[in-house]
């Protein structure tokens, strides 16, 4: 906004611009301290997750943008587990891997990764059961059978 303006003492006439300035948005982290926003962060961490995958990156800023307008709507402040979730969600349409790739780096108190969602996809990581136990009674076994 423009507005011309006189000083009341010598009467000189000058010019002011008014802008509006964006509220700070603040992200909640989860032990309860506050951070403020930072969309480079958040749009790097969505190309990594993304690296060597089919994603559009202006679909990346589509994902960042739709994080700005609910942290907006909840009044300035949204939580990191919130911001994880809608990335998953904004991931998940866009490449099941980049998905995959993303959720991997989220904290889960149980040690899933893969909590926000299911996947067809076999998983690479071999139970306890189907993996050998070598202890050492049982190398000096293999090496004698072989």
């Amino acid at each position: 906004m423009r507005r011309r303006r006189e000083c009341p003492e010598c009467g000189h006439r000058f010019t002011t611009y008014e802008r509006a300035v964006p509220e700070t948005l603040q992200v909640i982290k989860r032990d309860g301290r506050r951070q403020p926003f930072d969309r480079e962060k958040l749009r790097a961490g969505l190309v990594r997750a993304s690296h060597k995958r089919d994603v559009d990156p202006r679909d990346l800023d589509l994902v960042v943008n739709r994080i700005e307008e609910k942290a907006r709507a909840a009044g300035g402040e949204l939580s990191a587990t919130r911001i994880g979730e809608i990335c998953l969600d904004g991931l998940a349409r866009l490449d099941h891997g980049a998905y995959l790739q993303f959720a991997g780096t989220l904290p889960d108190s149980s040690g899933n990764p893969r909590k926000y969602g299911t996947t067809e996809l076999p998983v690479s990581v071999r139970s306890a059961e189907d993996a050998a136990v070598l202890t050492p009674e049982t190398e000096r076994e293999e090496k004698n059978d072989g």
